[in-house]
């Protein structure tokens, strides 16, 4: 009997740590801890979210947390928690977001909180290559903060959490796709 309740007692504990330890893999997979490209303030996948040639952590976080992913040839999906100077984006700041299209045939930018949009009466939660008001030079400016902003202005809300930047670029030329670590991002500014 006392082989028998040590043996289940070992499986039990076996079990609960593999699981402890799958949810370990999944968060740093979630949180982009390793095999990432970086790009100033903004990383991705380095074999593309989709891809058969991605981790099969990668694969797990997408299928429990995204649904799908798109090869790098087809989308790249770029992230930021972080502004261009490395500090934390926080709902506690103003943020100015700056740029040209990405080399793609087309991109958005959405902002969420600990993995989902953040509910604002507006119901504004991104901005794409063809909803976004340009400047005159053609280039734009997506602001980000609590407070009502004129223009492109997501809400950040009032919520604490994790705010993630996602930028999705779909159908990204092949100077981006070969060259990611040096394509042209937009700058992620506090404004204080």
């Amino acid at each position: 009997m006392i082989t028998i309740i040590l043996i289940a007692s070992s499986i039990t504990v076996a079990i609960c740590l593999a699981y402890f330890l799958v949810q370990h893999k999944l968060q740093s997979a979630r949180d982009g801890e390793y095999d990432r490209i970086n790009n100033g303030c903004w990383s991705t996948n380095r074999r593309g979210e989709g891809s058969k040639m991605a981790l099969r952590i990668h694969q797990a976080r997408i299928a429990k947390w995204a649904g799908f992913g798109m090869n790098k040839e087809e989308a790249i999906y770029w992230d930021s928690r972080k502004d261009s100077k490395g500090e934390i984006i926080s709902n506690k700041y103003n943020y100015r977001i700056e740029g040209n299209d990405p080399d793609t045939r087309w991109w958005c930018l959405t902002v969420n909180l600990d993995g989902f949009f953040i509910p604002n009466k507006y119901k504004r939660y991104s901005f794409s290559k063809n909803d976004v008001k340009r400047e005159n030079d053609g280039s734009w400016i997506i602001k980000l903060s609590t407070i009502e902003q004129p223009g492109n202005w997501i809400p950040l809300g009032d919520q604490n959490g994790r705010i993630k930047l996602i930028l999705r670029c779909y159908n990204p030329n092949s100077s981006m796709v070969e060259n990611r670590e040096n394509t042209f991002l937009p700058q992620i500014s506090r404004e204080d």
